[in-house]
């Protein structure tokens, strides 16, 4: 709970525990006054969420309740059924809030602050696959991470301004109610919009989502990177991203056609996955066009300080085959990571391409043992290039993102795997920046190969 939240329910407390203790109401006007001011003080400040709205209630109703009583003074009886009603509701009030909190994003690992914006990238030379109008551009949404020179008065941004179509996408695709992520438009980020850049040069990274992903689903994974020295670049692949909106207003959500489930036929699925992952290299292929011109393209803010010569790429699941196929095919990637890569709708003839970059696949444990699996650990085998092969027990497919920091009880609801927020982020941090602190910045692998969590298994294949 977030402070204002808290200093509402301790003055919910004072209200119920007061008479219990003493048999007599403070005067008439104390607790409402305390009440109205918390009140109004959380929603100015913190905003409004549905998760408050039993305390909101049972606080109101405490300050009415103390306005209307004349008798100041409570019977014995009166105080026990206080005690025992009062503090029952105000279990139950502080329990939802809880158990669905406004997450805190975690601490950057580096020792760099962060600036961010997002454009709208235009390709002029590809042809929309999907949508309404097929035959237009290719449109995309593109936010950027870096290294930044932040002042004391700038403010950290939201982790997404597009939360209200986000969240909205996110909750259907869970089988919930629409508004029931809502309260996730209150999440700070640990960056700041458009803060000036930092002096100096800096690889590039580029990450690629899942199927009905977003470009800040895993925003800790950028910040971190950001901090450490990278510029990061993460994608909305349109009409595979949950929901995606532009300048002008448009909103464009996922197309459930681009992806038919795999009760639909095996041959049908497969093959709009296919086209689904080329669409998303594409899009990377796309970003890395809009960076080589330089400060004549969208990213000039940018790109006296990028490094195209250290470049990595790396995604989730869908867009992390997306990630394997670019980095097969495409000489402009110098590393390319994996968490849960699907390639298993990949052609045979780019599965056939030699592997020439240094990989690091990350995969849950229901990612494990799959024909994915074996798929992926083949052409490791075959590369010529050094392969980290890493498995995380008790992660779930949803651990890779920021999932785990949605709420305490996240793996119960089955969003996630079992493991704990407070280890798989540690765990993907160290793998994800000394992978690329490796290959890209040119540091030692020691960080890398000697740092042990008892959840992971690691190999390094090609050695």
């Amino acid at each position: 709970m977030r402070r204002f939240e808290w200093i509402l329910l301790l003055t919910s407390v004072f209200a119920v525990a007061w008479p219990v203790l003493f048999g007599v109401r403070p005067r008439r006007g104390i607790v409402a006054g305390m009440i109205a001011a918390a009140l109004v003080a959380q929603i100015q400040v913190e905003g409004v969420r549905w998760q408050l709205i039993p305390l909101y209630l049972l606080s109101v109703g405490l300050a009415i309740g103390d306005i209307l009583f004349v008798d100041r003074t409570l019977k014995w009886t009166n105080r026990v059924s206080r005690g025992l009603f009062g503090f029952l509701g105000m279990g139950l009030v502080f329990t939802l809030p809880t158990v669905l909190p406004v997450p805190a994003l975690p601490v950057p690992s580096g020792g760099l602050s962060v600036g961010t914006f997002s454009v709208e990238l235009i390709d002029g030379d590809r042809t929309a696959v999907y949508g309404p109008q097929p035959e237009g551009p290719r449109r995309i949404m593109v936010q950027v991470w870096y290294p930044a020179e932040v002042t004391d008065s700038q403010t950290r941004g939201l982790w997404s301004t597009d939360w209200d179509v986000v969240a909205q996408g996110m909750s259907r695709r869970l089988g919930l109610p629409g508004w029931f992520l809502n309260h996730t438009k209150h999440i700070r980020s640990n960056s700041v919009e458009n803060a000036g850049v930092a002096m100096g040069t800096f690889p590039v990274v580029i990450y690629s989502h899942g199927w009905t992903g977003f470009r800040t689903i895993a925003v800790n994974q950028m910040e971190s990177l950001a901090s450490n020295g990278y510029i990061v670049l993460a994608i909305d692949h349109t009409y595979g991203a949950v929901a995606t909106r532009f300048p002008n207003g448009d909103v464009v959500r996922y197309l459930p056609e681009a992806l038919p489930p795999i009760t639909a036929g095996r041959d049908a699925h497969m093959t709009a996955a296919q086209k689904l992952i080329e669409t998303f290299a594409d899009d990377i292929g796309s970003v890395m066009d809009a960076l080589e011109r330089g400060d004549r393209g969208p990213f000039a803010f940018v790109s006296a300080t990028a490094d195209l010569s250290r470049t990595g790429i790396y995604g989730h699941s869908t867009g992390g085959g997306a990630a394997v196929r670019f980095c097969l095919l495409d000489d402009r990637c110098d590393a390319v990571l994996g968490m849960d890569a699907w390639i298993e709708p990949l052609p045979t003839q780019v599965i056939r391409e030699t592997m020439d970059k240094p990989a690091l696949f990350m995969r849950s444990d229901g990612w494990r043992g799959t024909e994915n699996d074996a798929m992926l650990r083949g052409l490791a085998g075959r590369g010529e290039a050094l392969t980290y092969w890493i498995g995380v027990d008790g992660a779930g497919h949803n651990d890779f993102v920021a999932t785990p920091l949605l709420s305490p009880i996240a793996a119960q609801m089955g969003f996630k795997g079992p493991i704990s927020a407070g280890r798989i982020i540690p765990i993907i941090d160290n793998y994800l920046v000394g992978f690329f602190d490796v290959y890209l910045l040119g540091t030692g692998s020691a960080a890398l190969e000697t740092v042990r969590f008892r959840e992971v298994t690691f190999e390094v294949i090609g050695r």
